[in-house]
């Protein structure tokens, strides 16, 4: 990494510990330089529309680095404990995510500072769990002989399963505040990712 990109990368992490910490209003350019060790002007050089450009950088390197992770996940499954083996594993790929002290910062950033987002900035999740929706509905048709339910309902099961996954996230790192999803919630969050998928198989589960 050239010193350039080594000095905007301190500046960003500089200024998500100070956003996520007292706010983007309460933070100052000035404080960011101090905090970095670098003048005014080196900080307007490297973002010249100051702390919007930095806090606008600062989101759109947290929604990339998650859709990275998420994207591409899902592969074919042939039964309906696949599906459920393959839906457990996504989330719990999603709670690692936020295990990573900048991905929870740019997270709780964009959450508290949604007013001064895009749409497209502050609904990254809705998004994201939207893509995953879509992922699901195919997988769902891969194994739809094996299922009791029509393929019609297919969007309002898969609907459920997100709000399910949804829920465990906003009740834990926004309501709670907690930087880490705990085990209690996981183990909750998945035995009733089972449940669902359970009642929508013809037969149980088994392993083949």
């Amino acid at each position: 990494m050239e010193k350039s990109e080594l000095q905007k990368d301190k500046i960003i992490k500089v200024a998500q510990s100070m956003f996520s910490e007292q706010g983007y209003d309460a933070t100052t350019t000035r404080e960011i330089s101090r905090k970095a060790d670098i003048s005014d002007g080196s900080l307007y050089y490297y973002f010249p529309d100051g702390k919007r450009e930095i806090l606008d950088t600062i989101v759109h390197q947290g929604i990339e680095s998650r859709t990275v992770v998420i994207d591409d996940w899902f592969s074919e499954i042939k039964t309906v404990y696949d599906l459920e083996r393959q839906i457990i594993g996504l989330y719990e790929r999603i709670c690692l995510i936020f295990e990573d002290e900048d991905s929870y910062r740019s997270f709780m950033i964009t959450i508290r500072e949604r007013p001064l987002l895009s749409d497209s900035q502050s609904d990254w999740l809705l998004e994201i769990l939207s893509n995953i929706q879509n992922k699901l509905i195919q997988e769902l048709n891969l194994i739809k002989d094996l299922l009791s339910i029509d393929v019609n309902n297919f969007e309002d099961t898969t609907g459920i399963i997100i709000s399910i996954i949804q829920k465990s996230l906003y009740d834990e790192l926004v309501l709670k505040n907690n930087k880490v999803i705990s085990k209690e919630v996981k183990e909750l969050t998945e035995s009733e990712i089972s449940l669902m998928v359970r009642l929508i198989a013809k037969k149980d589960l088994g392993k083949n």
